[in-house]
């Protein structure tokens, strides 16, 4: 008998079985270990390596309040 899904017991993500026997979330992780550390930042700096996406969220916040400032300052 052949099941149409499958569910990971890892993640518990449920895939169609005409994917794969392989959880393709499971997998992709384990491909995202070989990425170089430059790919490895999230959108928002929730991935493997935030650090300086996090320092260009700063200076266009830090650049916006400049502005702001200036604008209600009336300049």
């Amino acid at each position: 008998m052949n099941k149409a899904f499958y569910t990971c017991k890892k993640c518990d993500f449920e895939w169609h079985s005409e994917d794969g026997m392989t959880c393709p979330i499971c997998r992709k992780k384990t491909n995202y270990e070989t990425l170089p550390e430059f790919a490895k930042g999230g959108m928002f700096g929730t991935g493997g390596n935030p650090k300086r996406l996090k320092q260009y969220y700063k200076a266009i916040g830090l650049i916006a309040l400049v502005y702001l400032i200036y604008y209600l300052l009336g300049g």
